[in-house]
């Protein structure tokens, strides 16, 4: 007899199929307004800098404020806008298909499935510097980890 896919597994490919097309759309998406949104950005980055420059209740305060500002404005350029984007949809296709072969219970599938989180968590911080580098690699990495022992977990289900 055949091995059945676990409830579990099955709910965890699911929602993988779910987060990585969400990805890849979203990469889609991010490269094709790199521009617009870099100068979008950069106006949005300039109303908050002005608005905490009259609401800061120190000198210390406002400064430190404007420091984070500044390292996300100077991120937030087109070419790094679209070179995260082109990042996350590899790491959006790595992920989607080692869930499918996960799916149908193939070990495979879960190392592809941890070099995409990989991909997620270095590239930005290849990408970005300061304060972004640090932020999306964390924010990658948390539920990538999480992700990666659940399906961890269901490793002995799989051939």
């Amino acid at each position: 007899m055949e091995n059945q896919r676990p409830t579990f597994l099955t709910v965890l490919c699911i929602l993988t199929f779910i987060g990585s097309a969400w990805g890849i759309f979203g990469a889609y998406t991010n490269y094709s307004s790199a521009g617009f949104a870099s100068g979008m950005g950069q106006d949005v980055i300039d109303q908050a800098k002005d608005q905490i420059e009259s609401s800061a209740k120190s000198e210390k305060e406002s400064e430190f404020a404007g420091k984070i500002l500044d390292s996300v404005s100077s991120n937030l350029t087109e070419k790094n806008i679209k070179d995260a984007a082109i990042a996350s949809g590899i790491s959006s296709i790595l992920t989607l298909i080692g869930a499918v072969l996960m799916w149908g219970l193939n070990k495979k599938g879960y190392w592809l499935y941890i070099i995409g989180i990989a991909v997620a968590i270095i590239a930005p911080m290849t990408i970005y510097d300061g304060i972004m580098s640090a932020a999306a690699g964390i924010g990658f990495g948390f539920f990538g980890a999480i992700f990666a022992v659940l399906y961890g977990l269901n490793l002995k289900h799989m051939h």
